[in-house]
């Protein structure tokens, strides 16, 4: 089995998304410490992050008030999910039509734009590939059970509606954005795994 790396590498002082703090780590106890009497040494270092840092999964409350959280997310959505990927380059706005016919029934069904060449760059935050509307409802009409993207969202950024994440969320169905690599991933006949923490009350958080 072949497993292949779709997730930015989190590093200090990186930009997911403008407005948002930048990840920053703490040393708790170094090797020089003497905690453990020259018998051995450790490196315990905290990560002081936002959840939505680097290639994350929303869950339904990051939407919704009351809506699901990260530690009340199915497994079945997250883990060893089949993989449907869908090319949709050179697209601004990604239609329902890109979606039709294809066989999306308990897939997780992942969007391919390339927008993940920006990354780390002032690019990466202009006019953005994402879907509409229709798109996310086709996607709910044939079964798929998690959306990702290699997009800074899923949205268009000057939709303050955001009406893929209302769409998305509202039917409990994960979404992943930020992914990379993805022109190395088959375009079916995989799985992906994008589990996050089981953080109760976490609305969004990191996943490899």
């Amino acid at each position: 089995m072949q497993r292949i790396e779709v997730s930015h590498k989190i590093e200090m002082g990186m930009k997911t998304y403008p407005g948002l703090p930048e990840p920053r780590a703490e040393v708790i106890i170094d090797y020089d410490s003497g905690r453990y009497g020259g018998l051995s040494e450790f490196y315990i270092a905290s990560l002081h992050c936002c959840g939505n840092t680097g290639t994350y999964v929303d869950a339904p409350i990051h939407r919704y008030r009351g809506g699901t959280d990260l530690a009340g997310l199915s497994l079945e959505k997250l883990a060893h999910v089949p993989l449907l990927v869908v090319d949709a380059l050179d697209v601004v706005s990604i239609g329902p039509a890109l979606f039709r016919g294809l066989k999306m029934a308990g897939r997780a069904v992942v969007v391919r734009t390339e927008w993940s060449r920006h990354w780390r760059t002032d690019a990466y935050f202009g006019q953005n590939p994402h879907l509409t509307e229709e798109a996310c409802k086709a996607l709910l009409d044939g079964g798929a059970v998690f959306a990702g993207i290699d997009s800074v969202n899923i949205d268009s950024l000057e939709d303050l509606r955001r009406p893929a994440h209302t769409t998305l969320l509202g039917a409990g169905v994960p979404i992943c954005e930020h992914m990379t690599n993805l022109s190395a991933l088959p375009k079916e006949g995989g799985y992906i795994h994008a589990a996050p923490i089981a953080w109760v009350g976490g609305a969004t958080f990191p996943v490899r």
